[in-house]
C-alpha cells in the first residue's frame, strides 16, 4: 500500500509534477523507521509509547551502547522489519560527541536486506 512520502524533519515530499509524493515497499519502511527513532515518546496523542526520542540524546551524556540498545529495541517494534531475520545495529562515536548509527535489516514487504544510517 502506498503512503505519503515524508522525510523526517521536513515537510511532505512532492513528486516531479508538484503533487504529493507517495512511497511503498522498502522506502516506506525506511521512512517509518526514521520516524520511530526520531519521534519523542508521548508526541503521538493516540500512541503515547511510540518513539525512541533519539534527538533528545543530543547534548546529553550517552554512550554508543545506550543508543544501540534503544535502536535495537525500536527495531523489534517496527512492522516493516522482518522479525524472522537478524537486525544489525552499529553505533560509533567520534571525538566531538557525534554518533554514527548504521542499521541493516530485512524489509518485510520486499524481503531484501536494507541499509539505513544517520548521525546524531
Amino acid at each position: 500500500m502506498a503512503v505519503l512520502s515524508h522525510t523526517f524533519g521536513g515537510d511532505l515530499d512532492l513528486d516531479a509534477s508538484g503533487g504529493l509524493a507517495v512511497v511503498d515497499g522498502a522506502t516506506e519502511s525506511q521512512q517509518s523507521i526514521m520516524r520511530r527513532l526520531f519521534t519523542n515518546p508521548g508526541a503521538y496523542l493516540w500512541h503515547l509509547d511510540y518513539g525512541a526520542g533519539l534527538p533528545q540524546s543530543i547534548g546529553r551524556s550517552i554512550t554508543a551502547a545506550e543508543i544501540q540498545g534503544v535502536v535495537s529495541a525500536q527495531m523489534l517494534e517496527e512492522e516493516g522489519v522482518d522479525q524472522s531475520q537478524p537486525v544489525s545495529t552499529t553505533v560509533t562515536g567520534d571525538a566531538i560527541g557525534n554518533y554514527n548509527c548504521t542499521i541493516s535489516y530485512t524489509d518485510a514487504a520486499t524481503g531484501t536486506v536494507q541499509p539505513l544510517s544517520f548521525t546524531l
